[in-house]
C-alpha cells in the first residue's frame, strides 16, 4: 500500500457486472458487484448475487465512513447497502457491460486525523460530484504502527453513482453519460483530487 499511497494517490475503477478478463482475482472479488464493495469498503461479510464474499470483517483499519448525496437521493429505501443493491438490479437488467459504480481510491495526508480527513472528503465530494447529482459512499481505512509510522497508510474508499437512482426519474436505472464517463473526465477528478490533498503522484513530481 506503501507505493500505491505515493505513485497512484488516485485510482478509479469500474464496477462492470459483465466483467472481462482484465480483471485480476482481487478485484474479482471487491469489484464484482456494488455491493461486493460497499461490503469490502465498509469491512463487512455478506451475499451479493455471486454468492457470499470475502470476510472483511476480520480487518481492523476502518476508521470513518459516511455518505454525501444530493437532496434526492434522501430516500429511506436508499439507506446503507440498499442503494447499492439497486445499482446491481438496474444493470443486471440494463446494459449489464456498463459501469454499475466507480470506486475510488485516494490517499490522505499524513499528520491529519479522521475529523481532517472527513471534511476533504466531503468538501470534495460536493464540489464535484454530489454537485452533479451523484451519490458518494466513502470509507476511511487506516491503521497506526509502531514508532510513529502508520501499518496501514491513510486513505479513502469512494463509491460513486453512475446510474439514475430516483425511482421518480423516467431515466432511473439508466447510466449517466456525464458521469465520470470519459477518460477526460477522470483525469480532471484526479488532477482535482491531487490540489485538495496536496498529494501528487511522484512521477508527476519528477515530471515537473
Amino acid at each position: 500500500m506503501d507505493t500505491l499511497y505515493h505513485d497512484r494517490p488516485f485510482s478509479l475503477r469500474y464496477v462492470v457486472r459483465q466483467r472481462s478478463e482484465r480483471y485480476t482475482p482481487e478485484l474479482l472479488r471487491t469489484h464484482r458487484t456494488a455491493k461486493a464493495s460497499w461490503l469490502y469498503i465498509h469491512r463487512q461479510h455478506g451475499i451479493d448475487t455471486f454468492g457470499p464474499t470475502p470476510d472483511w470483517s476480520k480487518r481492523n483499519d476502518l476508521t470513518g465512513f459516511g455518505r454525501c448525496a444530493p437532496a434526492r437521493a434522501n430516500d429511506p429505501a436508499l439507506d446503507g447497502v440498499a442503494l447499492w443493491e439497486r445499482a446491481d438490479a438496474h444493470a443486471t437488467a440494463l446494459r449489464p457491460d456498463e459501469p454499475v459504480c466507480a470506486h475510488v481510491v485516494g490517499s490522505l495526508p499524513l499528520g491529519d486525523d479522521v475529523a481532517g480527513w472527513r471534511t476533504i472528503i466531503e468538501g470534495f465530494c460536493e464540489d464535484y460530484l454530489t454537485s452533479q447529482g451523484m451519490v458518494v459512499d466513502w470509507t476511511i481505512h487506516h491503521r497506526e504502527g509502531e514508532g510513529g509510522q502508520p501499518a496501514i497508510m491513510p486513505h479513502v474508499h469512494m463509491l460513486i453513482t453512475m446510474r439514475v437512482f430516483d425511482r421518480s426519474h423516467t431515466d432511473v436505472g439508466k447510466v449517466r453519460q456525464n458521469w465520470l464517463r470519459t477518460e477526460k473526465a477522470r483525469k480532471a477528478l484526479a488532477e482535482k483530487w491531487w490540489a485538495r490533498t496536496g498529494l501528487y503522484p511522484r512521477s508527476y513530481a519528477m515530471a515537473a
